[in-house]
């Protein structure tokens, strides 16, 4: 069995070496919506005013309450190259806004039905 743990590893790293896509399986998420460019990545912070918990995203999350984050984003830093939209529905539906690159959002409570209320995030 360790073996082919160690073998599944190896054909991973020279997967990605090569540029090549891995089934959404290999990591570790099963709810990517599509290949994403390098570098997407959002802060995104319970509290206004980035305070408090907070995890970075780097892919689309079409579901937030798998990951214990739906209706509960405050305040977000788009630390990415594209720009990112936060929605109000699973599957990038419902009310949005979005940020460009780099920008930031301190309360998403001066968001028209954004407060408390983000469920999926898309990059794009």
């Amino acid at each position: 069995m360790r073996i082919r743990v160690i073998a599944a590893a190896g054909a991973a790293a020279v997967a990605l070496s090569l540029g090549a896509a891995l089934p959404a399986f290999a990591h570790g998420h099963t709810d990517v919506v599509a290949p994403l460019a390098k570098g997407d990545k959002v802060k995104v912070f319970q509290d206004a005013n980035y305070r408090n918990r907070n995890t970075t995203f780097t892919e689309n999350m079409w579901n937030l309450k798998k990951d214990g984050w739906n209706d509960t984003i405050s305040s977000a830093i788009n630390q990415g190259r594209r720009k990112v939209t936060f929605y109000t529905g699973v599957h990038f539906t419902g009310a949005r806004f979005s940020l460009a690159p780099g920008e930031r959002e301190p309360h998403f409570g001066d968001i028209p039905n954004m407060s408390d209320n983000t469920t999926s995030i898309k990059f794009g």
